[in-house]
């Protein structure tokens, strides 16, 4: 396989790279595209000689920082009211509000933190860019979770070689077990408002 893609490398280096961007940056825009995947492919081929291992992870840092760029500055350009008038069945009302707590509660670190999150990258971007969050600020704080978690990644993948399916499951086990964390916290909080609700509703009893 690696003399494979050497040849492809050799003839076409440029498309190559092109689509290593393509696909990272696509990343931050359509979450099922399987970015990290992607990621650690480029890893493992960095670590066979294959791909030159700066520029491949150049190209993967530059791509989600664009990625992300794009998809903030589409947003503070949109403003809030045109996500809460849309009523997209990704980003309702309660999941705008939810994630303003969040940006309130923890500041930018929010943006940084929330690289390590599968399924929260649009989202975080989306809401960045209609909050009142300056574009340097958000911006800092992204890069700093898109280094850490992408160089995370990149080194892994280049360390395993041969075993990138092994890391590639492990990350899909992670990507599983955080999804279902969430929505266990998700339908435990529905269901505490749910009881609390019902309570206030009781009719005090007299004596």
């Amino acid at each position: 396989m690696d003399s494979y893609f050497q040849t492809v490398l050799e003839n076409s280096a440029v498309i190559v790279y092109s689509i290593l961007f393509l696909l990272i940056f696509l990343e931050n825009i359509i979450p099922f595209v399987p970015g990290d995947a992607v990621l650690i492919f480029s890893a493992y081929l960095s670590g066979r000689g294959v791909l030159l291992p700066s520029l491949a992870f150049g190209i993967t840092i530059t791509g989600s920082i664009v990625g992300y760029i794009f998809v903030f500055a589409l947003s503070r350009h949109w403003g809030r009211e045109y996500f809460e008038n849309k009523k997209f069945s990704f980003l309702p009302i309660w999941r705008i509000d939810k994630i303003d707590r969040h940006f309130y509660r923890f500041g930018a670190w929010f943006l940084a933190i929330g690289r390590f999150i599968p399924g929260s990258r649009l989202l975080l971007a989306l809401t960045a860019g209609f909050s009142n969050i300056s574009y340097g600020r958000a911006l800092a704080y992204t890069v700093s979770g898109i280094l850490l978690w992408n160089g995370m990644i990149f080194n892994l993948g280049k360390i395993v070689g041969e075993n990138w399916t092994m890391i590639k499951s492990v990350l899909s086990k992670y990507n599983t077990i955080v999804n279902g964390v969430i929505i266990v916290l998700v339908a435990g909080i529905i269901i505490w408002k749910t009881i609390k609700r019902s309570k206030k509703k009781e009719p005090v009893s007299g004596d």
